[in-house]
């Protein structure tokens, strides 16, 4: 039996004009142009002047003049960058067990990298492979597994089982598309077409249990006897070391990319804003009409400052132009659209200023309302635990060490003069928050990277111009580093009064 390994899954070949739809208004104005008609027609006029038939007529020069012209607002990348950012402001909480600390990416990324890698692809075309994988020859003591991430385009066929009654379906083979550009020994470039298979069991049912075994297959032929089974200091794996991360969930089933809307809308601005320019660009070419005379054809006419024209008793010499009655018109739909999506982006559009949204605002319009940014941070986080805690399971682990927490603080307030005044206003009114507590705080806004206790300690080692916890009035604030306070805990005695007259507690 002939096996087809360039055979793409139902769900990948539907999936595929948005993932490469999502990837080109990312990339920006350059690729989107390089596709030419694909995202913009040619008018009526230009393909009757023989612009689909070749590069040197008319209609191909107005044509290439009317792309150039338009202008591409990248409003996806924008959206996947503030929202990167701020999925990130804050690292996420990564706990392994020690034997694993060096895990990293193939290319030599930290797991936070990886993490956020993760999380851009999420947003981008709402899925991402990532797969547990060895060394081919490593060195004594260097055979720590690493991670590799797969963009959707490369995950072309995969089999997680049929749905029968209530057993559960799990990934039990994963076709991916590994071409690439090989040099030669003349230092040329030839593409190579490869696929790597993973799979447990046999190859004519889908087993979610069963030895684990791969291999890379050149130019589309398999042959099941040269599969391999990794295995780690003589450990084998009974499981896929792969999962499928999507933008809300982590199961093999495609989801649409979370921003396709906003790509769609952002092709849909290019076309109008080239329509617009080239409606622009025709004001200014009028058309050279005289009425009233007989000239030669071939006979050159010149206009404009220098020249003569001489004209037949009631001739008459005039420019006629398009009529620009439609700009306006025009115009105003570019607005809405551009405004709108900049609302499904990552900033609002207003009569007074185009300022960045709130942390909360942000977090509901991003991932065009389909996958909030909390939700893409949990299932990416999810995915990086689980291929983790595979590998721990291989290495002899306990899985249940490997704890992924993401961070989901995206609207964080910023931590000024005046809010800590705040703060500590209302903790002197009552406010049931320690000293340790507000320290936190400061940590996570950066404010400072020392523990509670060498904090307290360097703050009151600068000298009696500076003791922690000084009032405005004077009064000086005792630090008890060491159990005072209520509970045990440390706090700082203010000597001050709440408005009613009690000892602030």
């Amino acid at each position: 039996m002939t096996s087809i390994l360039s055979s793409y899954h139902p769900q990948a070949s539907t999936a595929i004009p948005d993932w490469v739809l999502m990837r080109d208004a990312y990339k920006g104005e350059r690729q989107v142009k390089s596709k030419t008609i694909v995202y913009l027609p040619m008018t009526s006029a230009q393909e009757i002047d023989g612009a689909l038939i070749s590069i040197v007529s008319a209609g191909y020069k107005s044509y290439n003049s009317y792309k150039t012209r338009a202008r591409f607002s990248n409003y996806v990348r924008e959206a996947i960058q503030l929202a990167i950012g701020m999925m990130h402001s804050q690292p996420p909480e990564i706990k392994l067990p020690k034997a694993m600390e060096n895990i990293k990416s193939r290319k030599g990324e930290s797991l936070q990298a990886v993490l956020q890698n993760i999380n851009e692809e999420q947003l981008l075309s709402g899925r991402i492979g990532l797969m547990l994988d060895l060394p081919s020859n490593p060195a004594v003591g260097e055979d720590m597994p690493y991670l590799a991430t797969y963009v959707p385009e490369r995950i072309i066929n995969w089999d997680d089982g049929t749905v029968e009654q209530l057993v559960p379906q799990s990934l039990g083979l994963v076709v991916i598309d590994e071409t690439e550009f090989e040099r030669s020994a003349d230092f040329s470039w030839n593409e190579q077409k490869k696929y790597r298979v993973l799979m447990t069991g046999s190859t004519e049912n889908n087993e979610s249990r069963g030895v684990y075994r791969q291999g890379v297959f050149k130019d589309g032929d398999f042959v099941e006897s040269q599969l391999m089974t990794p295995s780690w200091r003589g450990k084998q794996l009974d499981k896929l070391p792969f999962v499928i991360i999507n933008s809300c969930d982590i199961t093999p089933d495609v989801d649409d990319p979370p921003l396709l809307d906003l790509g769609n809308l952002c092709m849909t601005i290019y076309r109008a804003d080239a329509d617009y320019r080239q409606n622009l660009f025709m004001q200014g070419q009028d058309t050279f009409v005289i009425s009233g005379g007989s000239f030669d054809e071939a006979e050159e006419v010149r206009v404009g400052a220098g020249s003569r024209l001489e004209l037949p008793m009631g001739g008459e010499a005039k420019y006629v132009g398009v009529t620009s009655s439609g700009l306006s018109e025009q115009r105003q739909s570019l607005d809405r659209l551009e405004s709108r999506a900049s609302s499904m982006g990552a900033q609002t559009t207003d009569s007074t200023s185009r300022e960045r949204e709130s942390g909360d605002s942000l977090r509901i319009r991003v991932a065009a309302r389909t996958a909030d940014l909390n939700t893409v941070a949990i299932a990416g986080a999810a995915g990086l635990q689980h291929i983790l805690r595979i590998a721990a399971e291989w290495m002899g682990e306990n899985p249940e060490e490997v704890i992924v927490i993401p961070n989901k603080e995206f609207g964080e307030m910023p931590l000024t003069g005046q809010s800590m005044v705040e703060i500590s206003t209302a903790r002197n009114l009552g406010w049931p928050i320690s000293a340790r507590s507000m320290h936190d705080l400061a940590v996570k806004r950066r404010m400072t990277t020392k523990t509670f206790d060498e904090e307290v300690t360097e703050a009151n080692g600068e000298g009696e111009d500076f003791v922690f916890g000084k009032q405005d009035n004077g009064d000086r604030a005792s630090v008890q580093p060491n159990g005072g306070g209520p509970a045990g805990q440390n706090s700082v005695a203010a000597q001050s009064t709440n408005p009613s007259g009690r000892d602030a507690q």
